[in-house]
């Protein structure tokens, strides 16, 4: 008895040092909590709170078991039908086909759908149902789950390459925090561990870095799953698929591995699902040649600007794209 004291004492002990220690070194790998966002790309942690808002009666986002979070249908942004509040009556009105936007932050901030919107007129109706931080299998499920009604003519999913990352997403609403990404294996890291202990976030933090590479290989298995079961599900539905596959918005130079081959692999999987896809390398070209603000805020190598997203639109219409 003495002797299970006495190891459950010094193992305490332990734990408190080591607490104690980490919170007087804070290292960068346990800080990622403390901000909203914070980190280099695939190791970031996006705190969606009172950023977004989040209320189940009035907020933007909401908790959900499949998804981890989703929109609040009826909220402040999203509507009863899951795209973001338009002018559009349910009802599709005759001799206007129906465009359904579907993606992450892209889509979300519609500098894209903006520009088709001026290229195409008023023929088309642009719905926008894209939602922060989603991933490839995400956006399938909440197309799946609740954009049915809006009976799309046509679904064009803003894919990102950072859909190849595992973006930590840890969502708080009151007191309870809830990690949507950064598992291991099928395992979810503990939220009121990482949101109290140091100690727990050190280690899950390197657990992670120890096992990704079997998660990026897990990640990329995912993506083309969620491709291919969008693909099946629109058809399904009744209406076309065009899948927009932006650049890492920086000269290409300049881009990191894996970057340059997800790119690619992402071209070759949409050739081999058989689902139309465009892609902009050329654009992103000459946007830097003539040195074009391309990004929509400091050096945001995500989110186009509006006159990066006037050039993708032009580069789509002119590439042959009528939806």
């Amino acid at each position: 008895m003495r002797a299970v004291l006495a190891l459950t004492s010094s193992v305490l002990a332990l734990v408190l040092v080591g607490e104690l220690g980490l919170r007087l070194w804070n290292p960068q790998s346990v800080q990622l909590f403390n901000k909203r966002v914070q980190g280099n790309p695939g190791e970031m942690v996006v705190m969606i709170d009172s950023a977004y808002e989040a209320h189940p009666k009035n907020g933007v986002l909401q908790t959900d078991d499949v998804l981890g979070y989703r929109p609040v249908l009826g909220g402040k942004e999203y509507g009863p039908h899951g795209a973001k509040w338009n002018d559009y009556a349910l009802e599709k009105p005759a001799g206007k086909r129906r465009l359904l936007f579907i993606g992450d932050s892209v889509t979300d901030r519609h500098k894209i759908i903006d520009a088709l919107h001026q290229i195409l007129g008023d023929d088309y109706e642009y719905w926008n149902a894209g939602v922060v931080g989603y991933a490839t299998q995400q956006e399938f499920l909440y197309y799946r789950d609740y954009l049915g009604s809006i009976q799309a003519d046509h679904v064009i999913l803003t894919f990102h390459l950072n859909d190849y990352e595992m973006t930590p997403i840890v969502f708080q609403m009151d007191d309870k925090l809830v990690a949507v990404h950064s598992r291991i294996g099928a395992s979810y890291p503990n939220p009121w561990l990482l949101r109290n202990s140091f100690l727990y976030r050190f280690g899950w933090g390197y657990v992670s870095h120890l096992t990704s590479t079997e998660r990026n290989a897990s990640i990329e298995a995912e993506v083309e799953q969620g491709l291919a079961a969008l693909r099946d599900l629109v058809r399904q539905r009744g209406a076309d698929f065009t899948v927009l596959v932006l650049p890492w918005i920086m000269a290409r130079e300049r881009w990191n591995p894996p970057l340059p081959r997800h790119h690619e692999e992402t071209l070759e999987t949409l050739t081999r699902l058989g689902i139309r896809h465009y892609a902009f390398l050329d654009t992103l070209d000459q946007a830097v040649a003539d040195k074009l603000p391309i990004h929509e805020s400091k050096e945001d190598p995500q989110h186009p600007s509006a006159e990066f997203a006037q050039r993708i639109a032009s580069a789509l219409v002119s590439q042959g794209f009528r939806p």
